[in-house]
């Protein structure tokens, strides 16, 4: 594997460790609103803009990771039943939709970061997270998106590759087909 793969590949594990560790606070703050709202007759105002953002920071951190080691949802079973020819062209419109949508996240994403950030925008309530925050997030997405559509291109699912275990991470190798 190529220096420049192995240090996407190790930015995006370092981005689904952060989104893990989101997961993790949402957890632990949504318990607490719970307990509050319950016990105590006192919720809070803050778990819920917090708890949003921390899905979309959850959510979005991940895909990078996930797209690069195969580990995301696909169609195998459709795939598998194309033929030859069908399912390399399918692998080629899965890579360039994937690129094409990391590239319309970054933009975007930067495009409002930067006026969230001019303006001083944040979000409603008393904890106001400031708006250029999550989409900084989108956009270091979006980049890293298009970065393993790039270096990670889809290929074919094995057919006779047994299930992977929840946690077993992969990487395509350039044995398997990937430049």
């Amino acid at each position: 594997m190529s220096a420049t793969r192995r240090a996407v590949l190790a930015c995006t594990r370092a981005m689904a460790v952060v989104a893990m560790v989101v997961v993790a606070v949402m957890m632990l703050t949504i318990s607490y609103d719970v307990a509050a709202r319950y016990l105590f007759a006192a919720p809070t105002d803050w778990a819920y803009p917090l708890n949003s953002t921390g899905v979309l920071v959850a959510t979005v951190l991940a895909v990078p990771h996930l797209y690069a080691t195969g580990g995301h949802i696909s169609m195998d079973l459709v795939h598998r039943a194309l033929p030859e020819r069908a399912r390399r062209v399918a692998d080629v419109v899965t890579t360039a939709a994937t690129a094409f949508l990391g590239l319309v996240l970054a933009i975007t994403a930067f495009r409002s970061m930067t006026v969230a950030y001019a303006g001083g925008l944040s979000g409603a309530g008393t904890f106001n997270i400031p708006l250029w925050v999550p989409d900084f997030v989108l956009f270091v997405s979006g980049v890293f998106l298009v970065l393993v559509a790039l270096l990670f291109p889809a290929t074919p699912p094995e057919a006779d590759t047994p299930a992977a275990v929840p946690g077993d991470v992969t990487v395509r190798t350039d044995a398997q087909g990937v430049a």
